[in-house]
């Protein structure tokens, strides 16, 4: 019971809903009900009540449980709807704790009416330890994505049902729906800064969209069931005339729809007798609406307990465990996460969850598909190694080698070998040309606005920068990078950047003039391998480059990667390919082979077509949960349970 010395606190809580515009609404649907009301009581002045009595004393007891059957179906893809939108809104709250509230919620209000405050209420009373806010605000998206999804289920039947009224104007329903879904798809939200309006991904509205249709086709089955024996109409004329009741029941406002569901069903079903009609509607609103109302009242006058939340994903420490954590700092479009625990990336994408290289346990795996499953979102891998493949495959991932990642090891790293006879002579090139390498301090005298300008000239030159999982130039990424400079004659003409870990060093931003002298950039890598030798570097990651360019071949996939990609990186794979690397496979991993289209073409967007990065400073990474960022080209360095086999 709630104790009274808490009323001015809940009564401070509930001001927002008792203000004038909330009471106008409810004297407006009062209004409504009157009307309705009156109406259906001019219709119903000539309709013998015996007979209505002996159509409802008429239902068979089998027809009775039937209908309760139905009943509960219906609620349980009420239950399951505020599951979904809970999970959209990544409250974090149990399934189960949220299915009851919306249950009890959909229950109670559908029949006292003003279904916003009595629902938002009732949830609130059946979520302790949140408060009224997110109750309304579940209540609103319920009632909103409720009645579009009653729209699109009630325009398909209405198309598919020979005879039915409406076909035109559910045409019209299903194209202005078809074109909202595609926005809500193909737009992109700053994940990284949620808003409160917040638009569903496919996978949400698709999931709505199934529940609506249970729930509605359910109500449906519950109210042809209870109908006389000798009513003269089918369940497929039935159901496209009750589903347009139903919407005018909620579109009127009234309790349970009184008195707009009655008079559409007397309209659009003429040739079935009133009598009849009006003995289902009463037999239907006792099992649909009363029994409901009394078990939902019930059970939140009981009320719940307080479920506890799973733990927060830990940010990444002062120190970072994976090597591409710097990437967090460049603050872009896609929300990040890392787990200081396991040391993984995660990026979101709008239908995705992506684990980003390789974690330092196996096990975060599964961790994954929890997480993915909680937000409504798909599971992914991407960038991973063969170890990483191999037990996603055991979890029933299906994975694609997609790349190839060019890594050197500095301590056996030979200049002497003939493998990189190339490489020499393009330092020879480099030296005759003037190029001097120089390894800069980001803390330091950087040349900074030389650097801007050569970025924007490369970028300019291939198209924009890529973004996801590949660096972008920003100040502030190169601030926390390793940063080499190539000069002539006292001129910035080319540089490059490494993200680094204590035993680890990888490629990221590698940016020049239009037309930079030959061996420039080999010199800056070859410069960059000999430091890390000095520094007792384990392994220097060139980054990677798509499978197809170094001759793997077979199959429509790589044909088709071939003619997307080999052109534009195959010189890319020559340069990298002078330092005499190991070659190492990269795949992708989805759940299921039918996701790979969508979870490819999200990836690929991000890639490609980045979204611009924000021109405002970044915290520090230490402390901070929801991040934003990406990489593609390099790998992490190798954890403990990589290397138990070796």
């Amino acid at each position: 019971m709630v104790s009274l010395r808490r009323l001015p606190a809940i009564f401070s809580q509930f001001a927002p809903l008792i203000a004038a515009k909330t009471w106008g609404r409810a004297l407006l649907s009062c209004a409504l009900a009157g009307l309705f009301v009156w109406l259906l009581a001019q219709r119903l002045a000539d309709i013998h009540w015996p007979e209505v009595r002996a159509g409802f004393t008429g239902v068979q007891p089998l027809h009775w449980t039937a209908a309760i059957l139905a009943t509960a179906i219906s609620f349980w893809a009420v239950g399951q709807y505020d599951a979904v939108l809970h999970r959209h809104f990544a409250t974090r709250l149990p399934d189960l704790q949220s299915r009851r509230a919306g249950i009890c919620a959909i229950a109670v209000s559908q029949t006292t009416g003003l279904g916003v405050i009595t629902g938002a209420v009732v949830r609130w009373r059946m979520l302790p330890g949140q408060n009224l806010t997110l109750a309304l605000r579940l209540t609103v998206a319920v009632a909103v994505s409720f009645l579009l999804g009653w729209a699109v289920v009630t325009a398909v039947v209405v198309l598919a049902v020979p005879g039915a009224p409406f076909k035109t104007a559910a045409s019209l329903v299903l194209a202005v729906a078809f074109a909202a879904a595609a926005v809500c798809v193909v737009v992109r939200p700053n994940l990284a800064r949620p808003t409160r309006i917040r638009l569903p991904n496919g996978i949400t509205i698709s999931q709505l969209l199934g529940l609506c249709a249970v729930d509605t086709i359910a109500a449906g089955v519950a109210f042809y069931l209870l109908c006389p024996d000798g009513l003269d109409v089918g369940f497929a004329q039935v159901l496209p005339v009750f589903l347009l009741a139903l919407g005018a029941g909620l579109v009127s406002g009234t309790p349970g729809g009184l008195g707009a569901f009655e008079l559409t069903l007397l309209a659009l079903l003429p040739s079935v007798a009133a009598p009849a009609l009006l003995a289902a509607v009463v037999a239907w609103r006792l099992i649909y609406y009363a029994l409901p109302a009394v078990v939902g009242a019930a059970w939140a006058i009981r009320g719940a307990k307080p479920a506890p939340l799973p733990p927060l994903v830990q940010t990444a420490r002062a120190t970072p465990p994976c090597i591409s954590a710097g990437l967090i700092q460049q603050g872009q479009r896609v929300a990040m996460t890392m787990g200081a625990a396991d040391g993984w990336l995660r990026a979101r994408t709008p239908h995705v969850l992506v684990g980003l290289f390789d974690p330092r346990q196996p096990s975060a795996i599964a961790d994954l598909v929890r997480t993915a499953s909680s937000e409504n979102r798909l599971p992914a891998l991407y960038h991973a190694s063969a170890r990483l493949a191999v037990a996603a495959r055991r979890r029933g991932f299906f994975a694609l080698r997609i790349a190839v990642e060019a890594v050197v090891c500095p301590a056996r790293y030979d200049l002497a070998t003939p493998s990189r006879a190339r490489l020499r002579r393009k330092l020879r090139a480099a030296q005759s040309a003037g190029v001097v390498v120089t390894a800069a301090n980001p803390d330091g005298p950087v040349p900074w606005p030389q650097l801007d300008a050569i970025a924007a000239v490369w970028a300019r030159a291939h198209g924009g920068e890529r973004g996801f999982s590949m660096g972008r130039y920003s100040r502030d990424l190169v601030r926390g990078q390793r940063l080499y400079i190539a000069w002539v004659d006292a001129r910035p003409v080319a540089f490059v950047t490494f993200h680094q870990s204590r035993d680890t060093w990888a490629l990221d931003i590698m940016r020049h003039v239009a037309t930079p002298p030959d061996g420039a950039m080999h010199l800056l890598i070859h410069t960059a391998i000999t430091d890390a030798t000095s520094a007792g570097v384990l392994r220097l990651s060139l980054a990677a480059v798509p499978d197809i360019v170094i001759g793997r071949r077979g199959g429509m996939l790589h044909r088709l990667m071939s003619r997307l990609t080999v052109r534009k990186t195959a010189g890319l794979c020559q340069f990298k390919s002078s330092f005499a690397p190991a070659w190492r496979a990269v795949y992708l991993a989805v759940p299921r082979p039918a996701a790979l289209p969508l979870i490819s073409a999200e990836i690929a967007r991000e890639v490609f077509w980045p979204k611009p990065l924000s021109a405002a400073p970044h915290p520090p990474l230490e402390g901070r949960i929801d991040h934003h960022n990406e990489q593609y080209e390099f790998a992490s360095a190798r954890s403990a349970w990589h290397r138990q086999a070796e």
